[in-house]
């Protein structure tokens, strides 16, 4: 299982009542070459650009440059499913009202894109059909922004990397020789915003332009699987990160079968307090009396192996979600927690292991936790004439369990949980391997 090493930013801006974002900075050993800002998640129900963000965060290492990323701009709407709560994010960057509920978040941002060390931005985005300079079809015209790479003017002079039009070319040679079909080739799209296009005149890259910062935006289908949207964003980043000179390596063959799996990543963890470790994938719909430390989500802290994860409240329950997706929805049983976990003796197939509260453990047949200091709630087994007393020092089997309490939808993944009193002192998975 990959340790949990990122932090989900779940605060909660004070002016608006929303979720802030992450930035994630990943500097080389080389920094003297462009520093890169990639943005994803400025509306929410363009998941191509986030989830291409949080695989590229976990499977690309910089080698020469930096890279700064943000992977979920929109994070409250990005959980919601909603292109913008509070309107549609990319045109508040010419005015905005200081009563606007993301005032806070786009301040921010701007700060960001303006910092001495940023040179480059670059915005990935989903559009709807095939972006082509020629009406061909419904899905493929000038109206349409799929698959395309888009500049607001040719040239940005006094940039540092002002020379758009050659980067987008070859952005697009790059990205289209490894085009999956003739229909997915990439074509430039120059808005010409200056002179054009008053809507697009308050978006972020335009914004960046304005402030002499090179910046472009990448479009992938809406038309295609999820799969290949990040496919072709990651390919475009691929080919803005070389044509600028930075240096990188990923620690896989890029394909749109592997980021399937990537995105349904069977080791995903996301962790509620250090003393509660969940599975992301295979949850059943709902899990009933779940002991959190609050129904407030801003009072719950998450962290996981993905920067997509969030909690939501929905009437008296809190669903999890990763990205657009539904984990599972909990019915809170709000207890205090304790501060850290401990750790407790679990005999594993008859072989005894120090295990950490907080933790997922695989059994192939039994399992027994051993009697410490602390009461054992094995969730789904009763021992006869014993109800309500502690479940420490049974020798449990899958055999023993009642499967309507099991987390999972195969039925193999229980919660053992530890109270030190009236305080919860922690949860432990137990997954029955096949």
């Amino acid at each position: 299982m990959k340790k949990i090493l990122l932090y989900i930013g779940m605060c909660l801006l004070l002016s608006a009542n929303i979720l802030d974002f992450d930035l994630v900075k990943m500097p080389s050993q080389k920094e003297d070459s462009p520093r890169v800002l990639l943005i994803g998640g400025i509306q929410g129900d363009e998941p191509g650009g986030f989830n291409a963000l949080n695989l590229f965060l976990q499977h690309y290492k910089i080698l020469k440059g930096e890279v700064w990323v943000i992977p979920n701009l929109n994070r409250h709407s990005i959980l919601r499913n909603h292109r913008g709560i509070y309107g549609d994010m990319n045109r508040k960057f010419k005015t905005l009202s200081k009563n606007d509920p993301e005032y806070s978040i786009i301040e921010r941002l701007k700060s960001i894109v303006l910092h001495d060390k940023i040179d480059f931005i670059f915005h990935l985005h989903d559009g709807s059909g095939f972006y082509r300079e020629t009406y061909i079809s419904k899905e493929l015209n000038p109206s349409r922004w799929g698959n395309c790479s888009i500049i607001d003017q040719e040239k940005l002079k006094g940039a540092k990397y002002g020379n758009l039009l050659e980067y987008s070319q070859s952005i697009v040679k790059y990205v289209n020789a490894s085009a999956l079909k003739d229909l997915h080739l990439y074509h430039i799209r120059n808005t010409h915003t200056a002179k054009e296009d008053k809507e697009m005149e308050k978006s972020l890259t335009f914004f960046a332009v304005r402030n002499q910062k090179g910046a472009l935006a990448n479009e992938a289908s809406k038309n295609l699987p999820l799969n290949e949207r990040v496919y072709y964003h990651l390919l475009a980043v691929e080919g803005i990160l070389k044509t600028l000179g930075v240096e990188f390596k990923r620690d896989f063959k890029l394909t749109p079968r592997k980021i399937l799996e990537f995105i349904n990543d069977s080791e995903a963890v996301v962790q509620i307090t250090p003393l509660i470790t969940l599975p992301v994938m295979g949850l059943k719909k709902s899990i009933a009396f779940f002991p959190l430390p609050s129904k407030e989500i801003a009072q719950i802290p998450l962290s996981s192996t993905h920067y997509i994860m969030g909690l939501l409240p929905k009437n008296q329950d809190i669903v999890l979600k990763y990205g657009n997706k539904i984990v599972t929805q909990l019915s809170p049983f709000v207890i205090e927690f304790e501060k850290s976990a401990q750790k407790v003796q679990i005999q594993v197939d008859h072989r005894v292991e120090e295990v950490r509260l907080g933790s997922i453990i695989k059994v192939k047949k039994s399992f027994k936790v051993l009697p410490s200091n602390l009461r054992v709630n094995v969730i789904g087994f009763t021992p006869k004439g014993r109800a309500g007393v502690s479940e420490a020092n049974y020798e449990i089997s899958l055999a023993n369990l009642i499967k309507k309490y099991s987390i999972d939808t195969k039925e193999r993944q229980y919660r053992i949980e530890f109270y030190n009193g009236r305080k919860f002192a922690g949860m432990i998975i137990v997954e029955f391997e096949k």
